[in-house]
């Protein structure tokens, strides 16, 4: 940023309301956000986030997750797809638009915490850096742009059992057979939703339940004395986190809330992700039809805000396709890197020019 002239300044998520609490340190973990001064009104910023998921198990991975090898038109690595391309292609449109005139005000955020909490845009918006308009470059396809996602929850719990050698399992109490029962209960109770409210704009089957970490025993020569789960559920609205977290309690009984904890989010109509088809349609004529639409996971839109504090006008679109975010052999499309740019920079063209 600094050598484009971007004259990037740092915004530092907190430990304290409005920031979800993670527990974890922000003092070295800066956000980072550039800045072109502009003549015209208003703001538009270009989001993408530097935080990547974990790697759980490296000898799953067919090329080194960190090993940024090239075959073909793939490029492997963790981070690749979601979001190292995206911080590139939005280094790339900040040297394209440093000689356009009569622009508003255009803002590059670096962002941590898009894969949890989203602190990394709440920060941003906490140190002033609003803005009107603005995309996020963030695990698009060159023909999808994204307006809409389900609210997410992640609850971590634990059960007690009573521990016994294997061979005395009657007069043990299995942490593992009472965890998984638990759980049971839980996902009839997504089934259920999902026959009351099978479909939520573009996504059948709006409410999920998914088990992320199980964590149980040392051996099989003993019943454990506990079973520790984390998982993952997803919701359409009306349903809040909170509301969400009032029915898992009454299956699960006491846990904590993890570091993802967003309600649902939708804004249609959504300026930037029209402009975007517009111009796509325009450019790739006849090559695919251009979708908006919701999806399962989640982003950081719901925190991007104008001013006033109200919603910014923003969509999820770009850096391209690949595959395998979050698990082994993720890979970036990188034939999809020049079109995107190409298609993102009209569509901020035609947001100036209006």
């Amino acid at each position: 940023m600094r050598f484009l002239g971007l004259q990037p300044r740092a915004a530092y998520a907190k430990s304290a309301p409005p920031f979800h609490e993670t527990g974890r340190n922000y003092q070295e973990r800066p956000n980072l956000v550039g800045r072109l001064e502009g003549t015209g009104r208003g703001r538009v910023m270009l989001n993408a986030h530097v935080d990547t998921a974990p790697i759980t198990d490296p000898q799953a991975w067919t090329h080194p997750p960190y090993g940024a090898i090239v075959e073909g038109d793939r490029l492997y690595g963790r981070g690749a797809l979601d979001d190292k391309a995206g911080i590139a292609m939005m280094m790339l449109l900040a040297e394209v638009f440093q000689e356009i005139e009569h622009a508003p005000e255009l803002l590059f955020a670096s962002v941590i915490e898009d894969e949890d909490s989203g602190n990394g845009s709440l920060a941003c918006m906490e140190a002033g850096f609003w803005t009107d308009h603005a995309i996020v470059l963030d695990g698009t396809w060159p023909f999808r742009a994204i307006d809409s996602h389900l609210g997410q929850l992640w609850l971590h719990f634990e059960v007690p059992g009573v521990a016994a050698p294997s061979c005395s399992w009657a007069r043990a109490v299995n942490p593992i057979d009472l965890a998984f029962q638990k759980i049971a209960g839980l996902r009839a109770w997504v089934d259920e939703q999902n026959r009351r409210m099978p479909q939520w704009l573009e996504i059948a089957n709006p409410f999920f339940l998914s088990i992320g970490e199980f964590h149980s025993g040392s051996w099989a020569g003993s019943v454990p004395e506990r079973a520790q789960v984390s998982l993952q559920m997803g919701f359409p609205p009306p349903w809040t986190p909170e509301s969400i977290a009032a029915v898992a309690r009454e299956h699960l009984g006491d846990f904590r809330i993890g570091a993802l904890c967003t309600p649902p989010h939708t804004q249609r109509p959504n300026r930037p992700a029209e402009l975007l088809r517009a111009q796509v349609d325009r450019l790739r004529a006849g090559e695919m039809e251009f979708r908006i639409q919701a999806v399962t996971g989640h982003c950081d839109l719901r925190n991007l805000r104008k001013q006033d504090g109200s919603l910014a006008e923003a969509c999820l679109y770009g850096p391209g396709g690949g595959a395998n975010p979050h698990v082994a052999d993720e890979y970036y499309l990188m034939s999809h890197f020049v079109p995107v740019a190409q298609n993102v920079a009209s569509a901020l063209l035609e947001l100036i020019r209006s």
